[in-house]
């Protein structure tokens, strides 16, 4: 049993009851930071692919998610519905075609940039966080009546406003992304008294762990509010919900993280790093039901979710888009037929970049891992997860896998099925398989693009200094 408590979550991911009875537990695959893999769900597309990644898009470059790319709510509102956006988009700004109301959303509200102050909605000492909609020409109004609430909250209501102000006969896409649990640690005190005498504090270490279930206490009450919302309109039954991390836990910089048992943290592309946590509720009417109260463990990627909503849910065309890397796995989660996914890309350095040499590349081939350190190996495997408390018998440290050299290249492989602590490197013993995976790998690489970080530098004009006022938001900048 968990310290940490989130029931409005597990409700909708197994819930106890007939009447609601069509959660689903997913085993998915994220990118290890959080502009790649927002990238990827919002495209359909690998980070090597659209060159968003593996670096995330901070907030001083001149660069956005390029605008050949089609994103998810526009072919939703192809389909027929209305698209909205609340919360974290993290996809590049520094021109309004870069916005998330120039990129299929009809209203969106919350902050530009990857991270900020709960309260004060602000980061470097700018305010980052506006109303805008697809008739707003630029960025939208500032929002400064959001200072002093915490962000959930805010996000919450209005994620509740937009349901009820819906016209319910028109089918709806919402897409809320919490700033939950991101750093900077912080937390509503009701929600810090809730955990007083449930999580020791004494210690530096108590404390983070604290705060991190306070905050994913606020978070699940969101969920909760939003639920309360569509059942207020009569359409919870109607609706598909989806649940999923944007990458694992962060452990380090006093983060109170834990991605138990699994080796690794966020940034970094071992399992506890890209296996995400993630759930689907099917509709409780016939419109789009899941099995109920079940486990899927078939390979999914977060490329997976706009082919798998717009095809499989929305019965719409993904035509527009570049060529997809996601695939439709509606009929997989239904049980009707077995995944057609064996591959997943994690990371990749563009084609004729040399492998090993700097850079990270990363694939998941059937039940095996590839994964190229980039020559940061050395001590780059002394990873491990520390048990959480309530856990009886804590392993302690994982074994420290040993690097191999295939063909002049130090790499690990991994049996994720069997090994899923990434123990045991099997290039060491099966140097054979390790060259079929450096096989696929490099026909892959062939696609690839490169991060478009390594293009940009930071650029002054970025600041909001600049703009009139004196908010994050659009300054002017090359667009791709």
């Amino acid at each position: 049993q968990s310290q940490v408590d989130y029931p409005s979550c597990a409700r909708l991911a197994k819930p106890r009851t007939v009447a609601h009875r069509t959660g689903l537990c997913l085993n998915t695959d994220v990118e290890y930071v959080c502009s790649p893999t927002r990238g990827a769900i919002m495209t359909g597309r690998y980070p090597s692919h659209t060159g968003i990644g593996p670096e995330i898009i901070r907030n001083d470059r001149a660069y956005g998610m390029p605008t050949k790319e089609v994103f998810w709510p526009e072919l939703m509102k192809d389909a027929g519905y209305a698209t909205h956006m609340v919360g974290k988009w993290h996809l590049g700004f520094c021109d309004n075609k870069y916005l998330p109301n120039h990129r299929g959303f009809d209203t969106f509200a919350g902050y530009l940039t990857g991270a900020e102050d709960y309260y004060t909605h602000s980061i470097a000492g700018f305010l980052d966080f506006r109303n805008a909609s697809r008739r707003t020409a630029g960025p939208g109004a500032p929002a400064t009546g959001a200072v002093g609430t915490y962000s959930s909250v805010v996000f919450a209501a209005e994620a509740s406003r937009v349901i009820g102000a819906h016209n319910a006969s028109v089918p709806f896409f919402l897409y809320i992304a919490f700033q939950s649990v991101h750093e900077p640690m912080q937390a509503p005190q009701a929600y810090l008294n809730r955990y007083a005498q449930v999580i020791p504090h004494a210690t530096a270490e108590g404390r983070q762990r604290w705060v991190k279930a306070a905050m994913v206490a606020a978070m699940d009450d969101a969920v909760a509010d939003v639920v309360g919302a569509l059942k207020a309109r009569a359409m919870f039954e109607d609706t598909v919900i989806i649940f999923s991390t944007d990458n694992g836990a962060p452990m380090l910089q006093g983060q109170g993280g834990s991605n138990f048992p699994l080796r690794g943290w966020k940034a970094t592309p071992w399992e506890g790093g890209v296996r995400g946590a993630a759930f689907i509720r099917g509709t409780d009417s016939a419109l789009a039901p899941l099995p109920k109260n079940a486990v899927n463990m078939d390979l999914m990627h977060a490329s997976d979710w706009l082919p798998t909503v717009v095809r499989g849910v929305a019965g719409g065309s993904t035509a527009a888009c570049q060529a997809l890397d996601g695939h439709d796995q509606w009929a997989a989660l239904q049980g009707k037929v077995n995944t057609t996914r064996d591959f997943i890309v994690h990371t990749m350095p563009g084609a004729g970049a040399p492998i090993d040499k700097g850079f990270k590349a990363v694939i998941r081939s059937g039940q095996y891992k590839l994964l190229i350190p980039g020559g940061a190996h050395g001590g780059w495997a002394k990873v491990y997860q520390k048990a959480p408390p309530e856990w009886a018998d804590p392993p302690g440290v994982l074994p420290t896998p040993v690097v191999a050299e295939v063909d002049g290249v130090a790499l690990y492989v991994f049996d994720i099925l069997a090994d899923p602590t990434e123990a045991v490197n099997l290039a060491q013993d099966d140097p054979a398989l390790a060259r079929r995976l450096l096989g696929e790998l490099r026909r892959y690489q062939a696609t690839a693009v490169p991060d478009l970080a390594l293009a940009h530098s930071s650029d002054p004009a970025s600041s909001p200094q600049h703009r009139r006022d004196k908010t994050w938001g659009p300054y002017g900048c090359a667009v791709l």
